[in-house]
């Protein structure tokens, strides 16, 4: 048993022990060396302000580092290795862990103080590029303004001052360079990049707006002036009516934009330059829309005028229409009123034509505004046209609306007379009050509409109504006429046939009594028909069906079917 344990014992032991050479390994791999050169080489740059006070906190770190950090970890090491050789494993055990955190802690040292010293030296490289380039792009940019002076007019002086303060600011950045403050160089470059690139931008943009201002806008104006001059003087008018004294003062405008140049105001020069720009194109726009109007004016004139008398011609005979109309029918639709409207609109055109004219003949003309109230009116007066022809097809038809009515009124007091002779060919006793009451309202419709239809004036959409209903009633009269006229001749018919059962059948006797009685006094000569019918059927099963299909045979019209009992 104790051969085991201290088998396990060494076991431990040389584990522990490949643990601490594996440590010294890594701590004898640290590149002190490198670093010890990279500082060295830093103690060299001359460095002031924040600069030197994150270098010499750099240096006090790397002291630290080679004076306390790198022999306490060998220290460690080597108590750690006397421990385990005695045996201490517990205590070896504590210092691997120790060595292992301090040779993390020293790792990690090393490589913040390397990345440190390698950003200090790749500013310190940045600058003095920074230094060089910036030069050679202000000698670049000097010769462009020597060179191309005329192409900058006023800016030019601007634009060297500004140079040379961008080139006073670069001597001052390369002072703080290799003074080796690089906190406050890196401040002064980027003002220096930030003011550079508005230079050259600057530098790229005025050639072409100040010449927009030395020759492009004053030629336009120029232009502008002389075809405004001529215009006016062969009678051309403007929607503005100060036009020429805005065209007049485009020239202020263009000083106002070389003032802004000379100040290196280029927001102002860049607003000056599209106002300009847009202004002198309305201009140029507005002069041609008046010549390009002038023609179309003149090539309308003509066609206009005879637009309007037309218009004029058809308003007058559909006036006078709708007046000799308006004699015998009642227009509901304001057809009379419309037309009025439309003599009036007609008139408005006219007055606002023969104003155009005047003015043009008084050069008082603008022309584009002449255009667009032709275009208006052109319009206006096709609709007119349109609706002056659809009332007067409304209307025409009048005439032949009253015959059709007409004739047909005749027709209703032909068939109303008809169905009044088919009852009083039966030379019934009477008919019943329900059938008289119904036949009177559809003879006093008929009465009113001819009495309506026979007015000075009468009223077409009212008679349409009139004949619409009446044709409706005048059916239901017939329906009606028809089913008294087949129960009464039925009616009797039965009464005769039934009598050669009276006198050995009690029950006939008292049904046909009872249906003579319905015939001659109530004059219900479908309840009389009912009555006799059913004890006919009892006395003589299918008489009646036979009776009543003769009877329909004979009038040579099928029966009527009965109808439908309503579902439960």
């Amino acid at each position: 048993m104790a051969i085991v344990i201290y088998g396990g014992i060494l076991i431990y032991q040389q584990y522990l022990l490949r643990q601490l050479k594996t440590i010294d390994q890594e701590r004898q791999g640290l590149d002190i060396d490198s670093l010890e050169a990279a500082v060295a080489q830093v103690k060299t740059m001359s460095l002031t302000g924040k600069t030197l006070d994150q270098v010499e906190a750099l240096l006090s770190d790397y002291t630290a580092l080679n004076e306390t950090r790198l022999p306490r970890l060998k220290a460690q090491l080597d108590q750690a290795t006397g421990a385990a050789k005695q045996y201490r494993l517990l205590a070896t055990h504590s210092n691997v862990k120790k060595a292992q955190s301090s040779l993390k802690v020293t790792q990690d040292a090393i490589a913040k103080l390397t990345e440190q010293i390698d950003a200090l030296k790749k500013v310190d490289e940045d600058h003095k590029a920074a230094v060089k380039a910036l030069e050679k792009k202000y000698q670049d940019l000097r010769k462009t303004l020597l060179a191309k002076n005329f192409m900058y007019g006023p800016s030019i002086d601007g634009l060297e001052t500004q140079l040379g303060t961008l080139e006073d600011d670069n001597d001052r950045f390369r002072e703080l360079t290799s003074q080796g403050d690089h906190e406050k160089a890196a401040e002064l470059l980027a003002q220096l990049q930030t003011d550079t690139e508005h230079l050259e931008e600057m530098i790229q943009q005025i050639p072409p707006l100040y010449k927009n201002l030395e020759t492009e806008f004053p030629a336009q104006i120029t232009e502008l002036q002389q075809g405004e001059a001529t215009l006016s003087a062969q009678g051309f008018k403007y929607p503005e009516t100060d036009m020429h004294d805005q065209i007049q003062g485009l020239n202020g405008e263009v000083k106002a934009g070389k003032e802004a140049l000379t100040q290196l105001d280029m927001d102002k020069v860049q607003a000056n330059d599209t106002a300009l720009t847009n202004k002198i194109d309305h201009f140029y726009d507005t002069m041609e829309k008046e010549m390009g109007a002038k023609e179309k004016v003149t090539e309308n004139l003509d066609t206009l005028a005879k637009f309007i008398s037309h218009a004029r011609n058809q308003n007058t005979l559909l006036t006078r229409e709708l007046d000799r109309l308006s004699l015998n029918y009642t227009l509901d639709h304001q057809e009379v009123e419309t037309a009025r409207e439309f003599k009036e609109q007609i008139r408005n055109i006219d007055s606002a034509y023969q104003a155009d004219i005047e003015a043009i003949q008084s050069n008082e003309a603008v022309y584009t505004q002449v255009l667009a109230r032709q275009t208006q009116a052109e319009h206006d007066l096709q609709q007119i046209e349109e609706q002056q022809q659809t009332i007067n097809t409304t209307v025409s038809g009048l005439v032949k609306e009253e015959q059709q009515a007409r004739d047909t009124l005749q027709q209703f007091e032909l068939r109303q007379h008809g169905l009044r002779r088919q009852v009083e060919n039966l030379n019934l006793p009477g008919v019943s009050k329900t059938y008289l009451d119904y036949y009177n309202v559809v003879r006093d419709e008929i009465a009113k509409l001819n009495d309506d239809i026979n007015q000075v004036q009468i009223n077409m959409e009212e008679i349409t109504k009139q004949l619409i209903m009446i044709e409706s009633d005048l059916d239901i009269l017939a329906e009606k006429t028809t089913d008294l006229v087949d129960s009464a001749e039925l009616s009797e018919q039965l009464l005769q046939y039934a009598n050669r059962y009276r006198l050995t059948h009690d029950e006939v006797a008292k049904a046909s009594q009872e249906a003579q009685r319905l015939f001659d006094q109530e004059f219900d000569y479908a309840k009389s028909l009912e009555t006799i019918a059913t004890v006919l059927d009892q006395v003589e099963p299918g008489s009646y069906k036979r009776l009543e299909d003769n009877y329909y045979k004979r009038k040579g019209t099928a029966k009527k079917p009965e109808p439908e009992e309503d579902a439960e």
